[in-house]
């Protein structure tokens, strides 16, 4: 029951995540798309990355290889920054074109005034 809540909680995220980008596009608000589209880039990358990854992490213990020279947990403490890192460029997105729209918005204000 848990698996199909957290699979049908994931199929609406991803269907909103499009929706706002397709919406964005539609009202030439790049800062929204790429807000929405890094978004669902991260989304995607949870659902999928999580299955490779945990089988990449074993191979690696079996090896007994470091990747790029680093602990176990340290690659894995790496791998956990991505879709933060994500998160903070697509909130970045967002408020910069937020702040422009705002500007333009104020600015054609002024001018009928």
């Amino acid at each position: 029951m848990f698996v199909f809540v957290s699979i049908l909680i994931m199929i609406g995220t991803i269907a909103l995540l499009v929706t706002g980008l397709i919406i964005s596009k539609k009202y030439s608000f790049m800062g929204g798309f790429y807000f929405f589209l890094i978004l669902l880039i991260n989304n995607l990358y949870s659902a999928i990355g999580a299955r490779f990854i945990g089988n990449y992490i074993d191979s690696v213990i079996i090896s007994n290889s470091a990747p790029m020279g680093m602990t176990i947990g340290q690659f894995v403490g790496w791998l956990s920054l991505i879709p933060r890192t994500l998160e903070v460029i697509a909130i970045s997105f967002l408020i910069v074109g937020l702040y422009r729209m705002w500007k333009s918005h104020s600015k054609r204000t002024i001018e009928f005034n």
